[in-house]
């Protein structure tokens, strides 16, 4: 296998990309080979990588990605899908339905064409392979071998492999995205297929496909298709579309453009996820104890809503992959064309959608806790149950295998909080139940508590959700706690409506019901603090600014402050400092530059810290307090690693980089030592610690 080239000869191809003609497809029939597993018993965390290189050349890093149409990783997943290329990642990407739509392929500036539903969809399918090609070699004629073959329960797909890059697969189900009378007639398959069990619909032959014969489809054979794939590939990351998209509200300022009433993504992305979510539960359970498996989920047309997150390098890079898509009619030589023509030429430029990627759960990252004797500890999800690391040897930053803590059906984000006893408590969201119904389909906060300092966890136990409907119960976020000087824990969640609702519970133990802060509509990732006058406050970022909760006293209620700071891409961080301030991190909305405010202590001013640094990235911040007396800033990087800048100090803020991609945001903490220590989640499930000092200069 020849390896792939860098991400910068990736981009370099732009040009290559905008004329992009068809590649050759040859067809064969024939099962895929086997690929060795991400055993849980073999993770060991950084820096040693917790799967060793397959003999062919890969990564180790297994990537799943389900969609519900051709082109939704292009939009809403990258630069994430061309990262997992850049690293020679094995990258197997599922389109659940054809996306046919009304079977014209526009070429921009031409006549109106004439319907071909069969090749439109093929045209679509030829576009992927385009694009994929171009990302992974540089080259969108790059050759495929492509091949039919029946899965368990007798559906028909379709199975493209990239040559001399086998690690490289598209897997079309091809189930058709309309019924009878096409999108007209508002017949999309999808979510009725999921909400009838008794549904029964069929695939959708595309032209030029080795796909002969039309397949029929339920909601039950949908799922074991996607839970067999999963089987068969044994991913160490699932990346999946948003089961759960925001409310919106939908008039003349913010139209309905592709989005399902009353919320703010198409609704094939939604099922596709819901769908997606239901196989990964029926894999996990079949696999447990055996594989261990992150998970990210990705917005969809939510990216139009809110400001521009990506720095214009990321956003070139994406732009160039969908006008590999889209293509041009110009010497094709596939039989239904040659791209969604539409599409191509810079055209993606103008939807709003490639201008943002936005995580589900942007704050998802490692938690870092240190017990009174120095020990270090580390929390995440894996596989939908929390995962305990414990650090066994910090000379040379040996962990200890992941202990798995239960929580079947957590959501990726984990908040950890610790008593003054020492006792560390787990709260996260959980899907519930996963049914057709929307009574059938539900989520909840939940936590689980140490029964003694030291001790194992105790059961997970449901703190409820704020909302008691449970359509609207599915939006509710990650939850984030603070405890404040009289001893009452705060946990907050963003709720239905884009607000902020909170629980207290009482130094005797007991909860107090939900409450609604009110103020606001803020996007998803809250950051919670208790100041060095045991007062907590809550952050969030609204489209113009960012958002303030916070108590006036320790013992008083949480109350809405206004801020007044400048417009944030993505969500905040905040550190309490020891001479009462609070320092606040995060992108500018439009440009993704690191902005840093600080608050005085009486909570009456925000002044701004210089940072001068370069937009890198996208996503949340992190931030630590260093013994000198500077803060160290976490950034997300073009790359998919994280860079690393020293604010507060005499010297301006340079960046610093530490390679090796993430999945999620990067986390800072203590080390045993007394020194930093930046933690990170890879794609191959493990976890990764780098100390600080030591990075490599950018």
């Amino acid at each position: 296998m020849r390896p792939l080239p860098s991400r910068r000869a990736v981009v370099a191809g732009l040009a290559v990309a905008a004329a992009a003609v068809g590649c050759t497809s040859r067809t064969s029939v024939g099962p895929p080979a086997a690929v060795p597993g991400n055993r849980l018993a073999d993770v060991q965390g950084s820096p040693r990588a917790a799967v060793q290189p397959a003999e062919d050349g890969q990564s180790g890093t297994r990537v799943l990605q389900v969609l519900a149409h051709p082109d939704d990783d292009l939009y809403f997943m990258n630069p994430e899908t061309q990262q997992s290329l850049d690293a020679n990642d094995t990258v197997v990407s599922v389109y659940v339905n054809c996306g046919e739509s009304n079977g014209r392929n526009k070429v921009p500036g031409g006549p109106k064409p004439k319907s071909d539903v069969p090749g439109y969809a093929g045209s679509r399918r030829q576009g992927l392979r385009q694009a994929y090609a171009f990302m992974a070699t540089g080259d969108p004629k790059s050759p495929w071998t492509a091949r039919a073959e029946e899965l368990p329960g007798g559906l028909r797909v379709e199975t493209n492999t990239l040559d001399d890059h086998e690690g490289v697969q598209l897997v079309f189900l091809g189930v058709r995205q309309h019924g009878p009378g096409g999108p007209r007639a508002g017949n999309q398959t999808l979510p009725k297929l999921w909400l009838d069990p008794d549904m029964v619909t069929s695939t959708l032959v595309s032209t030029g496909s080795p796909v002969t014969d039309p397949s029929p489809v339920t909601r039950r054979s949908l799922i074991d298709a996607l839970a067999h794939l999963m089987d068969r590939h044994r991913p160490t990351l699932v990346r999946m579309l948003d089961a759960d998209p925001d409310r919106q509200v939908h008039d003349a300022l913010h139209r309905v453009h592709h989005d399902q009433p009353g919320y703010s993504d198409h609704p094939d992305h939604t099922v596709a996820a819901l769908f997606t979510q239901a196989a990964l539960a029926q894999h996990l359970k079949k696999r447990r104890g055996t594989d261990a498996c992150a998970v990210v989920s990705y917005r969809g047309y939510f990216n139009e809503r809110w400001p521009d997150n990506l720095p214009r390098h990321l956003l070139a890079a994406k732009v160039s992959a969908l006008n590999a898509y889209g293509g041009t009619p110009e010497g094709c030589d596939f039989v239904a064309g040659c791209g969604d023509y539409d599409v191509g030429r810079n055209r993606s430029r103008k939807t709003g959608w490639a201008q943002r990627t936005s995580h589900r759960h942007p704050t998802a990252a490692p938690r870092l806790l240190q017990d009174a004797d120095g020990t270090l500890y580390a929390f995440a999800v894996l596989s939908g149950q929390a995962a305990m690391w414990r650090q066994e040897d910090p000379a040379d930053g040996t962990w200890s295998k992941p202990r798995l803590l239960g929580g079947d059906g957590l959501q990726p984000g984990l908040t950890v909080s610790q008593d003054k006893d020492g006792r560390r408590r787990l709260f996260a969201t959980r899907n519930t139940e996963l049914g057709p119904k929307a009574r059938d389909n539900r989520r909840e906060v939940v936590t689980a508590a140490q029964q003694r300092r030291g001790g194992p966890f105790g059961a997970w136990s449901s703190l409820g959700n704020p909302e008691s409907d449970p359509a609207r119960g599915r939006r509710v976020g990650t939850p984030v706690v603070a405890t404040a000087g009289d001893g009452t824990v705060w946990l907050f969640v963003r709720n239905w409506a884009k607000g902020v609702s909170c629980r207290r519970q009482g130094p005797d133990g007991r909860w107090s019901p939900w409450q609604d802060l009110g103020g606001a509509e803020v996007q998803e990732g809250l950051c919670a603090v208790t100041d060095t006058a045991g007062r907590v406050h809550v952050f969030a970022s609204a489209r113009g600014t960012v958002h303030h909760w916070r108590q006036k006293r320790a013992e008083g209620p949480v109350a809405f402050a206004a801020t007044g700071l400048p417009a944030p891409a993505d969500p905040p961080a905040v550190l309490a400092q020891g001479d009462g301030t609070l320092l606040l991190a995060y992108r500018a909305g439009g440009s993704g530059e690191p902005l840093a405010h600080r608050l005085s202590a009486d909570g009456r001013t925000w002044s701004p810290l210089r940072t001068g640094l370069v937009a890198r990235g996208y996503g949340v911040l992190a931030l630590h307090a260093e013994r000198d007396g500077s803060v160290l800033l976490a950034s997300r990087n073009n790359d998919g690693g994280t860079s690393l800048a020293t604010l507060g100090t005499a010297d301006a803020p340079r960046w610093t980089t530490v390679t090796g991609t993430v999945v999620g945001a990067a986390a800072l903490g203590t080390g045993p030592t007394g020194g930093t220590l930046l933690a990170r989640l890879a794609p191959d499930a493990s976890l990764q610690t780098v100390q600080v000092p030591g990075v490599t200069s950018a």
